[in-house]
């Protein structure tokens, strides 16, 4: 269980940015409350998203991925620093994601994970159809590639994330 995705999004701007800004907080201290993770949603709001983030760092009980990454080295740099997971999706697969692909092989395996997003953003390899869960493994394909690893070692790797993330298997 997590809560979430929350945060912002300045694509649509569909809400006003304050009351953005409190469910986010509001949705982080639930998460916080109930020891459990916040998918975040960051849509062309690093900064913002970055600044709430911050508040919440402090308490050992907080644990966060920015889900459907979309940035650049440094703002996965940003929220490495912060404890942050940082989770990719189709886009990786793109041919103009440049940004994207640099911040993959930046971002160290075990603080990886990887997602479809479905319904949207289909990998590159079956563009134009509906995303669905099953096409994960391109995204793991293009990972392997870029970390130099099987897919095998990717996809226990990532599920080993998942599993410490959630707090699966517990006993």
């Amino acid at each position: 269980m997590a809560v979430g995705e929350t945060g912002f999004d300045f694509y649509r701007n569909l809400s006003p940015r304050t009351d953005m800004e409190k469910a986010f907080s509001a949705h982080i201290e639930l998460a916080l409350k109930y020891d459990v993770p916040v998918i975040i949603h960051d849509r062309d709001a690093h900064s913002q998203t970055l600044e709430v983030v911050k508040r919440y760092t402090s308490n050992s009980n907080f644990r966060a991925v920015v889900h459907c990454f979309s940035g650049d080295t440094n703002f996965a740099m940003q929220c490495l620093d912060l404890g942050l997971y940082i989770s990719f999706t189709g886009v990786i697969t793109f041919p103009n994601a440049k940004n994207v692909l640099k911040a993959v092989e930046k971002v160290p395996i075990e603080r990886l994970f990887i997602e479809t997003d479905a319904p949207f953003l289909a990998p590159q390899a079956v563009r134009g159809k509906e995303n669905y869960p099953g096409y994960v493994k391109y995204i793991a394909e293009k990972i392997a590639e870029i970390k130099n690893l099987s897919l095998e070692e990717v996809a226990d790797i990532t599920s080993k994330n998942a599993e410490k993330f959630f707090s699966l298997n517990q006993g």
